[in-house]
């Protein structure tokens, strides 16, 4: 199994820092919004780039704007028979209203950044905030994991389990208990719920 990892807007591979799991090889993806015309765009590139990898078995996980570039690479990948699983964090599904989450991810963000950081962060909002979505027509097939907070002050509890209008199983969701929008960065459990299901996955 080979588990490619998606970073949230303005983040690093380093938002994926220890992850390790027996018998998966991890690569932590990074992007930059201003590097792409479009979310699109930057789909089309990262899933050629994992579409290389050598591994028979792939999975993704992406947290935020992460998770919308993973459930668009996973568009692109679930044709090829290699893709088992998309773990889908933070983040709300891609019926095209991004912009007040992007303007709440940057007001909750911005005080805590260098003013380098901050930029780096409104180019990635930028590129998501052009992201038209798509309709709720149950397409991505693979099975999917959604995990949130409820005291996410960027995606409100409500709005994950609205996933399951764009996927053709019914996604599982997890909540993953208090950890604000960076929940991955609070601790191990985020990492158990991945290898638990990525090891059910590999003894099927």
């Amino acid at each position: 199994m080979h588990l490619f990892c998606l970073h949230h807007a303005g983040g690093t591979t380093a938002s994926f820092a220890g992850w390790r799991f027996v018998g998966v090889q991890v690569t932590k993806l990074g992007y930059r919004g201003i590097d792409f015309p479009s979310l699109g765009a930057a789909a089309d590139a990262l899933a050629e780039r994992i579409e290389l990898a050598p591994s028979p078995r792939l999975a993704l996980y992406g947290h935020s704007m992460g998770a919308a570039l993973a459930f668009e690479i996973g568009l692109r990948l679930q044709g090829t028979g290699r893709l088992e699983h998309v773990f889908l964090a933070a983040a709300r599904p891609p019926s095209g209203t991004y912009d007040a989450g992007a303007a709440a991810a940057a007001a909750a963000s911005g005080q805590a950044l260098s003013v380098r950081a901050r930029e780096v962060l409104l180019e990635d909002l930028a590129l998501l905030a052009r992201y038209p979505g798509r309709p709720p027509a149950r397409q991505l097939r693979v099975p999917a994991t959604v995990l949130f907070s409820p005291d996410d002050p960027v995606v409100p509890a409500s709005e994950p389990r609205l996933w399951a209008d764009w996927c053709a199983r019914e996604p599982r969701v997890v909540d993953v208990g208090e950890g604000g929008h960076l929940f991955h960065l609070g601790g191990p459990g985020i990492m158990d719920i991945v290898e638990r299901t990525l090891s059910v996955n590999a003894s099927v």
